[in-house]
This record gives C-alpha cells, structure tokens and sequence, in this order.
C-alpha cells in the first residue's frame, strides 16, 4: 500500500521533499500545488514560515552584520537539511522543526489553513 510507485503515499512523499528542496519558494509553490493534500500543504507552509523566515532575517541582519547574518543563514541550512532528511524519510504527518516547533507550528497551521 504504502511506498508503491504512482500511489497517493509515494506521492505525497515527493511533494513533501520538493516543498523542501529549494527552501521558501518551493514551499510557495507547493502550498497551491498541494493544497488538497493537508500533510503536504502543512509542510510547504512550514518550509516557508521557517526556511523563509531564517532567510530573511539572516537577511536583513547581514545588511548590518555580517558575521551575524551568515551564521543565521548556517542555522537556515541546518534546518533545511533537517527538513530535507525528514522528507527522504517521510511516513506521512509534520516534519516538526526540532528546538523552534512550539512557536513556529502555530504559524504553519495559520498559514497552511488561509491557502484554500
């Protein structure tokens, strides 16, 4: 059932890991892409809400600092990967964001649940 090829588990498992793969904007796309699918939808607005909050943080910090914006773009990556290895290993369900879950998966679910 499962994990076959062309079935909705196999399916899911690959929009999950492309909402991931290219940080925020893949998120962007996928929360239209799979906005039928509420596992899919939940995570792409977590790659947004998480990827692309780190982003533009590090972002706008790095106008100022630097050193301080790179080292929040190295916690984006960290993230990322941590998304990424969940997507590969993905069984259905939230990928949570270790240590940031608690305040960011409020946000998700806002965002998940405005793309309708």
């Amino acid at each position: 059932m499962g994990g076959q090829p062309g079935t909705a588990a196999s399916n899911s498992k690959t929009n999950v890991i492309l909402a991931y793969l290219l940080w925020w904007v893949t998120g962007i796309i996928f929360l239209f892409v799979g906005k039928n699918d509420p596992d899919v939808k939940w995570n792409a607005a977590q790659s947004v809400v998480v990827l692309g909050g780190l982003w533009l943080i590090a972002s706008i910090v790095s106008i100022v600092l630097l050193p301080l914006g790179g080292l929040i773009y190295l916690v984006g990556v960290v993230y990322w990967i941590i998304f990424l290895v969940g997507a590969f290993n993905y069984r259905g369900g939230h990928i949570a964001a270790p240590g940031i879950a608690q305040f960011t998966n409020q946000l998700t679910d806002g965002l998940a649940n405005a793309v309708k």
